[in-house]
């Protein structure tokens, strides 16, 4: 289980950040979306089945996508196959959802065994602002530069269509969600956690701008 910034090749391996977060008590923003990668790394032949099971019940809306490619394929559950795949979970909590700790496992049915990932979601107060998000390929840390600093994202390639969903365009979405949320903030606290408008990105570390995101969940 990873982070939607984690940098994960086809055969399963992670390629950046050297240490990747530890998934095990995310926090969730209500009234909007928190991805997540589920890597199922198998020996070639051998068929899985992946389920995603929540405590309580329906506390989230789960949506389940495999990577083909540049392309995030929706799944219904349970997932099946027979080899090493990559898999996005769009977790989506409602404006009304309590603040609450609730499970969202992985569950991986593999040679009649069960390997369950315990994850346990944290509903936080924070609640995204009704919105409708534009599609776009920019970076989170390219967007909430625009908000902080005034500035224009680099030139990227055209945003797919709306039938078409990567990991890109989830990416850019979770950061609107991200400048929605910015402005209940002080400014000059956030900008203390984003740095120096002309700091450029990490480029080894993707996971950098959790400092930006974490941040905004704690807001009231």
């Amino acid at each position: 289980m990873y982070s939607e910034f984690a940098r994960i090749a086809a055969n399963g391996e992670v390629t950046a950040p050297a240490n990747p977060r530890e998934i095990l008590s995310p926090a969730v923003a209500r009234n909007g979306f928190t991805s997540f990668q589920i890597v199922v790394k198998v020996a070639d032949g051998s068929p899985w089945q992946l389920y995603v099971a929540q405590n309580p019940e329906n506390a989230v809306r789960v949506t389940l996508y495999r990577e083909n490619g540049d392309r995030l394929e929706p799944v219904t559950q349970p997932a099946r196959g027979d080899n090493t795949q990559v898999f996005w979970m769009d977790v989506w909590a409602d404006k009304g959802s309590p603040v609450q700790r609730i499970k969202v496992e992985p569950q991986l049915n593999i040679h009649n065994d069960w390997v369950i990932y315990p994850m346990e979601a944290r509903i936080m107060a924070a609640t995204v602002p009704d919105g409708m998000w534009p599609a776009g390929t920019a970076a989170p840390g390219e967007v909430m530069r625009g908000f902080l600093c005034g500035t224009t994202p680099p030139a990227a390639p055209a945003a797919p269509s709306e039938t078409v969903v990567t990991a890109t365009a989830l990416r850019f979405r979770n950061a609107q969600q991200d400048k929605a949320l910015a402005p209940k903030a002080a400014r000059t606290d956030l900008q203390a956690k984003f740095g120096a408008c002309e700091t450029p990105a990490p480029a080894d570390d993707p996971e950098w701008y959790f400092r930006v995101r974490d941040f905004l969940y704690r807001l009231p």
